[in-house]
């Protein structure tokens, strides 16, 4: 019996709550006096279809005020698991509570499933959001918190319809609520019941099966710790059966462990639910461990959206490349001299053909060498190898990571290292390193744009 409860659960959810998102061409202003109204035309709406391309809105971005979110595109597809990373303040929260309805637009179209919601109310845009200090009720038990958005759901003639038996006049929805929260702790003989509370109880049982919570339904929030809380709201946001799940940084409050633990349990849920899913982070390790795709922001505009491996491997530009990888990748001033050759004070490479045809536009520039710090290896001394001197050693036993600089004074590069854990390295020791040829970045200087073969 519980097994086929399982299944139309799954499959309700699949059917009813995976939806497309669509952000076009948003922007988003805060005044810089209070009394100071920020206001942009809007275009009209467009319908995003799945043959046509997003086209992008000819809105201008406000003349005043503090500009947090710029000229934002972004297509999330039906159970996906988009999540949006960047350094604090580059508006990727406040992106969240635009979609979510707590902030207004000042320009642009937000669509869910074939929706334009952007004069929606919050509570209309079936949308279940899970904040980062998990706003639990606390004089609520672990159930109530769960049952709470089910029971102020309203479910218009399908809800009176459960609320009256044979004929019999329903109590008002309030009444209903007072009846069973009051009688709850009453022998079961004597508790008030309604086909809709006996829904919402099955419901909240099966969401804390699924989040392995069914032991601590009658406990409340002090009682638990971090990840049982964070759980709790999951829960709750889970059992509305939402078009989309907005989570912001929902794990920052927990210690490594438990992060790592619980990351694991988000992804594995939403396969399962197969609900679209926007997740905010500042922690690249989550990004690249749970999205499908991840939108890189910066200033408040978009950098990139790839891949996790796209995004590491095919940077767009520098912020990317350097923000996307731990530890950040290096960068070498160089000299580029057509056809392939690339020059340093203290070293001199010549690229791979692959590079010919695309560079031949930069002969005699400065360019911007990148190198991630497992793509350099300790070497022989040769003029295309770097002389470096170990200025920190940091043995993670795993692997080592090291921390070293150019011996060349003028130039005064730090460059960080990973090596294995079984090669020695002391500090003060001078060193050789060799580069990974097909696992070289270039840049322009001008734009930080990444030059691609």
């Amino acid at each position: 019996m519980q097994e086929a409860y399982d299944i139309c659960f799954l499959n309700k959810v699949q059917e009813s709550t995976v939806a497309q998102v669509v952000i076009e061409n948003v922007y988003k202003s805060f005044s810089s006096r209070k009394d100071e109204q920020v206001v942009t035309p809007v275009a009209e709406p467009l319908t995003p279809t799945d043959e046509a391309p997003l086209i992008a809105v000819d809105t201008s971005p406000p003349a005043s005020g503090t500009k947090v979110l710029r000229r934002i595109n972004l297509a999330i597809a039906d159970g996906e698991f988009m999540v949006l990373v960047g350094p604090s303040g580059c508006g990727k929260s406040t992106l969240l509570r635009v979609i979510a309805g707590l902030e207004d637009l000042t320009g642009g179209n937000i669509w869910v499933g074939d929706r334009l919601i952007n004069d929606l109310p919050p509570k209309e845009r079936d949308i279940a959001m899970v904040f980062q200090n998990y706003a639990l009720y606390p004089h609520m038990t672990v159930y109530d918190n769960i049952a709470f958005g089910l029971r102020r759901m309203g479910r218009g003639e399908e809800e009176q319809a459960s609320r009256t038996e044979e004929g019999k006049k329903s109590l008002p929805l309030w009444a209903e609520n007072l009846l069973v929260e009051t009688t709850r702790s009453l022998p079961k003989g004597l508790r008030y019941t309604t086909p809709r509370e006996k829904s919402i109880q099955q419901q909240v049982r099966h969401v804390a099966q699924l989040l392995q919570i069914e032991t601590f339904l009658n406990r409340l929030p002090k009682q638990l710790s971090g990840g049982q809380r964070q759980r709790v709201a999951l829960g709750r946001a889970i059992a509305r059966n939402p078009q989309v799940f907005l989570m912001d940084e929902p794990l920052s409050n927990l210690d490594a462990k438990l992060r790592a633990e619980t990351r694991a349990q988000i992804v594995k849920l939403q396969r399962q639910l197969g609900t679209t899913t926007i997740y905010v982070t500042h922690d690249q390790t989550e990004a690249m461990t749970m999205g499908d795709r991840i939108a890189v922001m910066n200033a408040g505009q978009i950098q990139q959206i790839a891949t996790p491996l796209e995004l590491y491997n095919r940077p767009a530009n520098r912020f990317v490349a350097e923000f996307i990888g731990s530890p950040p990748m290096n960068f070498i001033p160089v000299q580029f001299k057509a056809p392939l050759v690339i020059t340093h004070s203290q070293f001199r490479f010549t690229l791979p053909e692959i590079w010919e045809p695309i560079l031949q536009k930069y002969d005699g520039k400065s360019l911007l060498l990148g190198i991630r710090p497992e793509h350099l290896s300790i070497g022989v001394p040769a003029t295309k190898n770097l002389f470096v001197q170990v200025e920190l050693v940091e043995a993670l036993g795993n692997e080592t990571y090291l921390a070293v600089r150019l011996t060349d004074v003028k130039t005064a590069s730090n460059l960080q290292v990973r090596i294995p854990p079984d090669r020695p390295v002391r500090l003060g020791e001078e060193l050789w390193l060799s580069l990974t040829p097909d696992k070289i970045h270039l840049f322009d200087i001008d734009t930080g744009l990444a030059i691609r073969p």
